[in-house]
């Protein structure tokens, strides 16, 4: 989604560039401190998501979604909750109080991503994953699995794993439906599975442990019916 910020505080407008700069599916277009800075630039361009800070000088944001109702995801952003209720009587996506913290940041995304996808009637067979700095194009079906650890993800194809500053949830939201949880720690490709044993999946030579939670999902999913003999972990 191609992104714009509009807030008079800098060091909150560089700490939302960096969060979209870890956000694949963001691409920042712009930053601008006023609204008249962000209507100049709205007049040529066309932004997806709109984070917008509420109290600046000239016109706040309240004011701006009032007169301009810009085409576009709106994100309120203040240090004061006393806006909410304006703000989601003009039906703003999200409201994040400040400071904002990446892991609420990153659940905005994940529901506007969830959104756009079930609006999305011509999804991409690819997705493109940020390496060391360069935008590396993954054909989806070539995924085997995903793993995670604390923060991140590493994306197992066949040949090679890339690692990016991801969640799950957000993960999961990007892929098709063949693509389940299985653990708190791996999606896997259904398409991908090579071997059922007990609660354990083999996919690529890598065996992947069933979590109780979606145990019954997967079986289902796979056309298996077995009996728990052992204990599910």
């Amino acid at each position: 989604m191609k992104s714009i910020i509009i807030d008079d505080d800098a060091v909150v407008r560089e700490l939302l560039a960096q969060y979209i700069e870890e956000s694949p599916e963001l691409k920042l277009a712009g930053q601008f401190s006023t609204v008249k800075e962000a209507l100049h630039f709205l007049t040529k361009e066309k932004a997806d998501l709109i984070f917008l800070d509420v109290e600046m000088p000239e016109m706040n944001g309240i004011e701006f979604l009032e007169e301009f109702k810009p085409d576009a995801e709106i994100v309120l952003i203040s240090s004061n909750d006393k806006y909410a209720v304006n703000g989601f009587n003009l039906e703003v996506s999200d409201y994040l109080l400040k400071p904002i913290s990446f892991a609420r940041f990153n659940r905005c995304i994940t529901r506007l991503s969830q959104k756009n996808l079930g609006n999305d009637t011509a999804k991409h067979d690819f997705l493109f994953i940020k390496d060391k700095g360069v935008y590396q194009k993954i054909l989806i079906p070539e995924i085997q699995y995903i793993q995670s650890s604390s923060e991140y993800v590493t994306i197992h194809t066949k040949v090679k794993r890339i690692m990016l500053y991801s969640s799950m949830d957000n993960m999961l939201s990007k892929l098709p439906s063949n693509f389940k949880r299985v653990h708190r720690s791996y999606i896997v490709n259904v398409d991908a599975i090579e071997k059922v044993n007990g609660n354990s999946l083999e996919v690529n030579k890598q065996l992947i442990s069933v979590s109780k939670t979606y145990h019954e999902d997967i079986m289902n999913e796979l056309g298996i019916k077995m009996k728990m003999t052992h204990e599910v972990l």
